[in-house]
């Protein structure tokens, strides 16, 4: 099997607490460092050279195990390795010319799967909550999670401004909600002609300001984890109404793949079929479902078998303190929202 990857070489992976990675999927490097300092580190060269001996790395897991990965790569490579691989040819050295970034915390929602270090409006919560269940020293939202001790700020960003965007042709944006930092516009005007964006979006700003024109492709994944009550539970801040104006405002670029990306959890798991529906209004769209890895209490893989899902779901095996932990989050999130009864049917059983 080639195990050869590109990504190291070519690509570096941003989150908003100062996380440099080679790639979003990579399960190692969780340390704070600037990207420059990361990227040609020791650290990564090691990884460069094993990758020119096509050895087996165990954090590429992601890529080794492709039967177990989702990701807009899906429509025509089997994983994300493949992609990088097709995308670059390996010329004998290492620049930065792929970003996955994900800048800044700052975003006008509040969803149910997520942190304060993807979105500010967990600011408020994360530390009680931490009180009550696991949190800040657990993933949440992403593997990649490295958390203060103390959380003093709302809004956090990363500092990137010693990247050169004119040699970068592959940008993968993410958040926070990327169309809210003003910092993705100026990127935008720096890449080169023909390059290629992926935008992680809730679907709730408006694309307008994108230079579509400047792309060749844009490949959008839009977060829908339920519609009308459970979608506005689960992702405080969603409206459905306001969601299909701004995707009909993504549907009118030709360049636009439209990619529904829904994450299913312990509040959701009864309206994925119903959001589908909803939301593939076009024969072109991708539908790609990831089942919530994080945080733990979340995910219905530790949930009893006496609760009938309606999917199948890996490696379900029932954990009572996990369980526990679900209902206590639960029982704190309803002291800040009220929740709909469809969104409470795994909790109200667990509570029997």
């Amino acid at each position: 099997m080639n195990y050869f990857c590109i990504a190291p070489f070519v690509n570096i992976s941003l989150t908003p607490t100062g996380v440099s990675k080679p790639c979003c999927l990579y399960r190692g490097l969780n340390t704070t460092q600037d990207p420059i300092t990361a990227f040609n580190s020791q650290e990564w060269q090691d990884l460069r050279e094993k990758m020119l001996r096509n050895e087996f790395i165990k954090e590429c897991d992601s890529c080794n195990h492709i039967d177990t990965t989702v990701g807009f790569y899906k429509t025509e490579y089997s994983s994300y390795r493949e992609w990088f691989n097709d995308r670059y040819e390996y010329d004998g050295t290492s620049q930065i010319k792929s970003i996955e970034l994900s800048r800044s915390n700052k975003c006008n929602f509040k969803c149910i799967i997520c942190g304060w270090d993807r979105s500010s409006r967990w600011y408020q919560d994360e530390q009680e909550l931490n009180k009550i269940v696991p949190r800040l020293d657990v993933p949440i939202a992403s593997g990649a999670r490295v958390m203060p001790e103390v959380i003093t700020e709302k809004i956090i960003s990363i500092g990137i401004d010693q990247i050169d965007f004119t040699k970068v042709d592959n940008l993968a944006l993410q958040g926070g909600e990327p169309l809210l930092d003003e910092k993705s516009y100026e990127i935008f005007d720096q890449m080169p002609e023909g390059s290629h964006l992926f935008i992680s979006t809730n679907c709730s700003i408006s694309p307008s300001r994108i230079p579509f024109d400047k792309f060749d492709k844009i490949d959008v994944n839009i977060s829908i984890d339920g519609i009308n009550e459970i979608g506005r539970d689960v992702r405080l801040g969603f409206n459905t109404k306001h969601f299909l104006k701004i995707l009909h405002e993504w549907m009118s670029h030709d360049n636009c793949i439209i990619h529904g990306h829904y994450v299913y959890h312990n509040m959701n798991a009864f309206s994925m079929q119903e959001t589908k529906d909803f939301f593939m209004i076009r024969d072109d769209f991708n539908w790609i479902y990831d089942v919530c890895k994080y945080p733990k209490y979340l995910s219905p893989k530790i949930l009893p078998e006496h609760i009938e899902l309606p999917i199948n779901i890996r490696n379900r095996k029932y954990d009572k303190n996990e369980c526990d932990n679900f209902i206590r989050f639960v029982d704190y999130m309803k002291t800040k929202q009220q929740f709909h009864e469809d969104t409470l049917k795994i909790y109200d059983i667990l509570k029997m």
